[in-house]
């Protein structure tokens, strides 16, 4: 699951994001710092979901499943509208 394309894509927006957010306010080793820290926070989050996927996998039905594939779509395409929105605001202020 950690190694998946569309995981890999996700969390280099996420970590791509992050970082330009960080290199206006860090410089330096500081810099560093974060982008170590975020990608600590990727493995970890990475390691900790597949356990829990794995752990649980035994005591949920397909309803439960299907309901929640359903749920995080929906959360998913709201989180890229949102980002959406941003990439055009920040857009306009170019032109």
């Amino acid at each position: 699951m950690a190694v998946t394309p569309s995981n890999i894509v996700f969390w280099i927006g996420v970590f791509g994001t992050a970082l330009t957010a960080a290199i206006n306010q860090v410089s330096g080793f500081q810099f560093f710092l974060v982008a170590s820290g975020i990608l600590v926070g990727i493995l970890t989050h990475d390691l900790l979901l597949m356990g829990i996927v794995s752990y649980t996998r035994k005591f949920v039905n397909q309803i439960f499943i299907k309901w929640t594939s359903i749920t995080a779509g929906v959360l998913f395409i709201g989180f890229s509208a949102y980002f959406g929105y941003l990439f055009i605001v920040e857009l306009k202020q170019f032109l």
